[in-house]
C-alpha cells in the first residue's frame, strides 16, 4: 500500500513539473513570436554604461517588450552574463523579443554610412565627422594623430583619409572611424607605390602621396590626372619649379576665391612657386585615379597648362606657346 501511495506521489510531481515547465516554456514561447515592430519604435539606442535591468525597464516603458520578468529570464538563458552592447539598433517589421535580444547582445547595430568627398582636406573631414551624431567624437583628441604618425614616416595626418564611402555601426568612436580611412589609404598607397614607374623622382610613398594631392586639387577629370602627373614630373626632372596654384592656396590663411600676383610671391611654406620641389605634407585626400596617375604618368614632354573655359586643360610643351593659351582661355 505505501508503495502505490509513493508510486502516485511520483507521478503527481512528475506531472506538476511537467505542466510548470508546459508553462514556463509557453511563457517563454511569447517572446519567440510577439512581434515588437510599430511605427513608433524603428530605433533603439542603448547607452553606454547602462545595466541590463535599467535597458530592459526602458524597453518596457517604450513598450517595446510586454514583459520585463520575461525578458530578463530570457537573457539569462541565452546568455549567463549577459551584455547589451551600446548603440543603435533598428527594429525590423518582422522582429520579436527573442531576435532583439540576439541583437543587442550579439551587437548586430544599425549600419550608417558617411562619404568622405575627394580633394577635402582633413580638417574639413574632421568637421564633417565631428557633426555626426552616430559618430563618438566626445573622448576624441588629437594625440590619436601624433600615435599614429609615431609609427609612419608621414608628417602630417593630411591626406590619410582614404575619400570613400564608408559602412560602419552607430556609435563608432571617431579614432576607429579614423583607423578605417587611414588603414585604406595605405592599402591603395603601397598598392601603386609597388606598381610605379620606378623612374620616378620619388622617395617614399608619402612623396607619391603629396604629387597625388596637388593632381587631385588640378583637375576631377579622370582622363587628365596622367598628364597633370607627366607635367609635375617633367618640372621635377628639370629643376623646375611645380608653380600649382592648389599649393599656394592651401598655404594662404585666409583664400577668398582669387589668387593674386602677390600671393603668388608670398613665403607661403606651400608656395611651389618660391619652393623648389614638392611641398612638405600632402594638400588634400586624393582620390584612387590621382594616386595612380602619379604613380605612372603619361609619357609627354609638356611642361604647362591651361585651363580652358570649358573645365578641360590646354598643354603645352614651350612657355611661349602656354602663354598664347594662357592670353587664349585666361585673358
Amino acid at each position: 500500500m505505501k508503495y502505490i501511495n509513493k508510486h502516485s506521489s511520483v507521478k503527481i510531481f512528475l506531472f506538476f513539473a511537467s505542466m510548470s515547465f508546459f508553462l514556463f516554456f509557453s511563457y517563454l514561447n511569447f517572446s519567440f513570436n510577439n512581434k515588437i515592430y510599430n511605427v513608433n519604435n524603428k530605433i533603439l539606442i542603448i547607452k553606454e554604461g547602462t545595466t541590463v535591468s535599467k535597458n530592459i525597464k526602458y524597453f518596457k516603458i517604450k513598450k517595446i517588450i510586454d514583459s520585463q520578468l520575461r525578458f530578463k529570464i530570457l537573457s539569462y538563458l541565452y546568455d549567463a552574463k549577459p551584455r547589451f552592447i551600446n548603440g543603435k539598433y533598428e527594429i525590423s517589421k518582422h522582429e520579436t523579443e527573442y531576435t532583439l535580444l540576439k541583437k543587442i547582445v550579439n551587437g548586430n547595430l544599425l549600419q550608417e554610412s558617411i562619404t568622405i568627398i575627394e580633394g577635402s582636406t582633413y580638417s574639413e573631414i574632421i568637421k564633417i565627422l565631428k557633426n555626426q551624431s552616430t559618430i563618438n567624437s566626445m573622448k576624441f583628441n588629437h594625440n590619436y594623430e601624433k600615435i599614429f604618425l609615431s609609427s609612419t614616416n608621414y608628417t602630417s595626418a593630411e591626406g590619410l583619409c582614404f575619400p570613400d564611402t564608408y559602412k560602419f555601426s552607430s556609435g563608432i568612436s571617431l579614432e576607429d572611424f579614423l583607423a578605417n580611412c587611414f588603414e585604406n589609404m595605405e592599402t591603395i598607397l603601397l598598392k601603386y607605390w609597388r606598381n610605379r614607374d620606378f623612374s620616378l623622382p620619388y622617395s617614399s610613398p608619402y612623396e607619391m602621396l603629396i604629387m597625388a594631392s596637388i593632381i587631385e586639387k588640378e583637375t576631377s577629370i579622370a582622363s587628365e590626372k596622367p598628364l597633370i602627373s607627366s607635367v609635375f614630373i617633367n618640372r621635377l626632372k628639370k629643376n623646375m619649379r611645380l608653380q600649382a596654384d592648389p599649393t599656394v592656396i592651401y598655404g594662404m590663411k585666409n583664400y577668398k576665391g582669387n589668387i593674386s600676383k602677390k600671393d603668388l610671391k608670398s613665403k607661403n611654406e606651400y608656395n611651389t612657386y618660391r619652393i623648389d620641389g614638392l611641398p612638405k605634407t600632402p594638400i588634400c585626400s586624393p582620390a584612387e585615379s590621382s594616386i595612380e596617375a602619379a604613380s605612372k604618368p603619361a609619357d609627354s614632354e609638356f611642361l604647362y597648362f591651361v585651363a580652358n573655359n570649358e573645365g578641360k586643360h590646354i598643354f603645352s610643351k614651350n612657355y611661349n606657346d602656354h602663354i598664347k593659351a594662357v592670353n587664349k582661355y585666361q585673358k
